[in-house]
């Protein structure tokens, strides 16, 4: 395990149990201020995103020459993935510019804000889509099934290091899980901000010393 992962594991059980303890001691105080849109909870998943976007776009541009294109395109993506969810919580730059909601938009989102995560289809936001049913079946698949068949099938190690997927390791399986279950201490129906917020860093120390950290790493090639 390397430090930076060392020194984040115990700030994340410390962000957690704070947010817990004012979610049940103090309920109003965690909903109001904390968990607010454009409150410090969401300042901290912005970073966070922005952290791992600018993360992808500097291997990116450091392994293109070693591992080729097409690693380095799937890298960008990723990047322009975790950019747009940043952009995204901050409602496309609405809380900092509090400019009005498109009427389009605003009578199709749950709270009439210039976003995408809390639209509503058929009767579902789509925060609730994706960490109800979505996280579920990608826990499953990426933090389990795909790491156990990485290391026995040929074809899946060559698939997953050509397009520049980062495999977690049991470690950041481990504190996944444990997550979830400290998640369910928290009553207030605000608590999956909280679990946003765990759940992104976990992916970034993913990515910062995967499983397969040997494709990502510099250390490894030949220069």
């Amino acid at each position: 395990m390397k430090l930076f992962e060392k020194v984040m594991y115990p700030v994340l059980v410390l962000l957690i149990f704070f947010y817990m303890y004012h979610a049940r001691n103090n309920p109003m105080y965690f909903e109001s201020e904390l968990a607010v849109e454009g409150g410090p909870l969401q300042w901290l998943i912005i970073s966070t995103l922005l952290f791992a976007s600018v993360m992808c776009f500097y291997r990116a541009s450091i392994l293109k020459p070693f591992r080729g294109g097409v690693f380095a395109a799937c890298s960008v993506f990723t990047g322009i993935v975790f950019l747009a969810f940043a952009l995204d919580e901050m409602s496309w730059g609405q809380i900092i510019f509090h400019y009005p909601t498109p009427e389009f938009i605003r009578v199709r989102n749950a709270l009439g804000e210039m976003n995408i995560r809390h639209l509503v289809i058929a009767g579902f936001e789509i925060t609730d889509i994706i960490f109800t049913l979505g996280i579920k079946i990608l826990a499953t698949l990426y933090f389990i099934v795909l790491p156990f068949f990485y290391s026995r099938l040929e074809q899946i190690k060559n698939f997953v290091n050509r397009f520049a997927i980062p495999l977690p390791r049991y470690t950041q399986t481990g504190a996944y899980a444990v997550a979830a279950i400290l998640m369910s201490f928290i009553p207030s129906a605000l608590r999956y901000i909280v679990f946003e917020l765990v759940f992104y860093w976990i992916l970034v120390l993913m990515m910062y010393n995967p499983l397969n950290d040997e494709v990502f790493s510099r250390k490894s090639l030949v220069r």
